[in-house]
C-alpha cells in the first residue's frame, strides 16, 4: 500500500503521477492506496480531495486538513456515513464544564480573600489567652493553609475559564459542513468539505456500503 505522507520527490523518482484533473502531488489516487486484492467501489470528490469505499475500508483523502491528512477505516467498523455542521460536542462538552469549574473556582477564590479569614483568625499575643504559644501555632497554620486555598482557587479558576475559552474557540472552528464517518466503539472522523461535497459523498458513500 502506498503511503500518503511520502514526499513528493520520491513519487517523482518512483514513476508515480496522481490521478485526477491536478497534475500535483497533492491528489492521491486511492487504487494507489490499496492493499492486494483490495479495490475501489465509490469514489467521490470531497473539497481538495476524496473519499472512496473499497471492498476492505473506507479511505479519505484531504490535503487542506488541519491535522490528519489521510483516513482509513476498516468497512465492519464503521456504522454510518452522514454530513452535518454541528461541531465536535466533545469540544462543547469540555469546554463549558471547565468554565463552570473555573468561574465556581474564581467565586470561591474571591469569597474566601474577600472574609479575609486569615486576619479573622489572628491571636493578639497581648489578649492574655493560654496557651498563647499553641493557639497562635494553629491559626498560622490555618491562616497560611486558607491563604494558599485562595491562591489555588484563583489562579485554577482563571485557568480553567481561559481553558474554556480555548476549547470553545475550537469547537466553533469545528462547525463547518463536514462529512462525518460514524464507527463502532471509536469516536467519528470527521472530514470537512463544502456541504455540496458532503452530502454527494455521504449518499454515494453510504450506498456503496450497503452493496
Amino acid at each position: 500500500m502506498r503511503d500518503p505522507n511520502r514526499d513528493s520527490d520520491a513519487d517523482a523518482d518512483a514513476g508515480w503521477e496522481p490521478s485526477g484533473p491536478h497534475d500535483t502531488a497533492s491528489e492521491y489516487d486511492p487504487a494507489a492506496l490499496c492493499y492486494d486484492g483490495e479495490r475501489v467501489v465509490e469514489r467521490a470528490p470531497l473539497g481538495a480531495g476524496w473519499a472512496a469505499v473499497t471492498t476492505h475500508r473506507v479511505l479519505a483523502y484531504n490535503p487542506d486538513a488541519d491535522g490528519r491528512r489521510f483516513e482509513a477505516i476498516d468497512r465492519p467498523n464503521v456504522s454510518d456515513v452522514t454530513v452535518d455542521a454541528a461541531g465536535d460536542r466533545r469540544l462543547l462538552g469540555w469546554g463549558l464544564r471547565a468554565g463552570v469549574y473555573g468561574l465556581a473556582g474564581v467565586g470561591g477564590g474571591a469569597a474566601l480573600r474577600a472574609m479575609d479569614l486569615g486576619e479573622t483568625l489572628s491571636v493578639n499575643a497581648n489578649t492574655g489567652a493560654a496557651p498563647i504559644g499553641s493557639v497562635l501555632a494553629v491559626t498560622d497554620a490555618l491562616a497560611g493553609a486558607l491563604a494558599l486555598l485562595t491562591t489555588l482557587l484563583l489562579v485554577g479558576g482563571i485557568g480553567l475559564v481561559g481553558g474554556s475559552l480555548a476549547l470553545l474557540a475550537r469547537y466553533v472552528r469545528t462547525r463547518r459542513p463536514a462529512l462525518v464517518v460514524d464507527r463502532f466503539g471509536a469516536e467519528p472522523i470527521r472530514l470537512v468539505a463544502p456541504r455540496s461535497d458532503g452530502e454527494r459523498a455521504a449518499t454515494a458513500l453510504s450506498a456503496a456500503l450497503e452493496r
